[in-house]
């Protein structure tokens, strides 16, 4: 075996690793203009040479607003390069470079299974099979349609010309596999709680596929029942995103000499926010039938110059994320648990609803104690945030399609009834948060 093929495994290994590693920079909540993915997959190719391959796969996609004949949603289409590597019968390899480009197909509210279409064109390169099968250079050409229901999977046909070499015989390949995420970003979601923000913005958890599931023995169309449990995994997302960024806030407090019963309040946020996600992947499991969860990431380091830069970013956060995120998730979870009729979404409901006020009345205290710790500079950010434009509700695309009464039952708010709940946190907030700066 040539000294290439002895390396191909732990180079697919190490691409693996890499996708993992890479996602909590790419699994944006906020609308980026840029997005990356990868893709494990097996794939059988044929003309030369029957072959089977293991395959890595990166894509990294600049994306584009608007629409192209009808085809792809608007904001969800876009291009870029792409690299792929395969391990062909375990004794070569294949590897090609080259751009891509597509988007995610239109759909309508009957659609059950949202995909995107991907073209390819680009250069490719395979090691010596043996002496029949010489290293070969040829113009590669594919498409790859990818569905996103439960998890991403990919489909796959490629061709490749041969350009150099005696032997021209082009191979074709056909191919499946999982994606760590959408070729063409993620779409916008509610964040429940706090979110977790790093130098990059707010990200949130991939998804792990961990199996099948006992389904959830619900009278439910496959489509609305596929839409609820896309909308729980958004939640469990979301609230898998607040473990670090309350680990984070912990260790900020105790940085800037915070009482320690705030720093200890925070640790035990964190830890109702490790059942918040346990209780929604539960519910996004039985409902898809796959056991469905978010995987943890790291907390965000610590950036801040000095003390007073620190109070100033705390301060702030504590009014966003504590006294207006948190607030209205307690506010959502209150107005959904008045409809919702499954058990186990009342459970998880109620929970959340008595947790996320619990976690907005902690960051009404971390604001109090920035506040008298850092003087005019925080009293005037924290005053600019507070008297300025009301912010827009967090966007939400992933309303759930169906009966309403099936939507309700399953303690999903339509969209009106989620910007009331924020309209209501938001009045409530600003009347007692003038307060507190005249009092400062």
């Amino acid at each position: 075996m040539s000294s290439c093929s002895r390396a191909l495994p732990p180079t697919l290994a190490a691409l693996g690793v890499a996708a993992l590693v890479s996602l909590p920079g790419q699994a944006r909540a906020e609308d980026d203009a840029f997005a990356m993915s990868v893709g494990l997959s097996v794939s059988v190719s044929f003309g030369q040479k029957l072959a089977f391959g293991l395959g890595a796969d990166l894509r990294a996609t600049f994306l584009m607003e608007g629409s192209f004949a009808g085809a792809f949603d608007s904001g969800h289409m876009g291009f870029g390069p792409f690299a792929q590597a395969t391990w062909l019968d375990f004794s070569a390899g294949r590897f090609a470079i080259g751009s891509h480009g597509g988007g995610d197909t239109s759909g309508n509210s009957d659609q059950v299974v949202a995909c995107s279409i991907d073209g390819e064109l680009g250069w490719t390169y395979r090691t010596r099979i043996s002496d029949e099968f010489p290293a070969q250079h040829g113009l590669h050409v594919g498409a790859m349609a990818s569905l996103f229901e439960p998890v991403v999977v990919d489909f796959s046909a490629r061709a490749v010309i041969p350009v150099s070499g005696e032997l021209f015989v082009p191979e074709g390949m056909f191919g499946m596999g999982v994606r760590a995420n959408r070729p063409f970003g993620e779409r916008s979601h509610a964040i429940d709680g706090r979110p977790l923000r790093t130098a990059d913005g707010v990200v949130l958890p991939p998804v792990l596929g961990l199996g099948p599931a006992a389904s959830r023995p619900a009278r439910l169309d496959r489509a609305t029942r596929a839409a609820l449990a896309g909308a729980w995994l958004d939640s469990a997302r979301a609230e898998c995103g607040s473990i670090p960024a309350f680990l984070a806030l912990a260790r900020d407090l105790a940085a800037v000499g915070a009482p320690a019963s705030l720093v200890a309040r925070a640790l035990a946020a964190l830890g109702d926010e490790v059942r918040h996600t346990a209780r929604c992947s539960e519910i996004a499991s039985a409902l898809a039938g796959w056991r469905l969860g978010p995987a943890l990431l790291p907390p965000p380091a610590a950036r801040d110059a000095d003390r007073r830069a620190a109070l100033v970013r705390m301060a702030l956060e504590a009014w966003h994320d504590g006294c207006l995120g948190e607030g209205a998730a307690a506010a959502r979870a209150r107005r959904s648990l008045a409809g919702a009729r499954d058990e186990g979404v009342r459970v998880a409901l109620g929970e959340i609803a008595r947790d996320e006020a619990q976690h907005a009345e902690l960051g009404w205290r971390v604001l109090a104690y920035c506040l008298a710790e850092g003087g005019r500079e925080v009293r005037e950010a924290v005053g600019d945030a507070m008297t300025g434009p009301a912010p827009a509700p967090p966007a939400d695309d992933a309303e759930v399609e169906g009966e309403r009464k099936d939507v309700q039952a399953f303690g999903r708010l339509r969209r009106a009834e989620a910007d009331a709940a924020w309209d209501e946190t938001w009045a409530a907030a600003r009347r007692d948060g003038e307060r507190m700066l005249v009092a400062a």
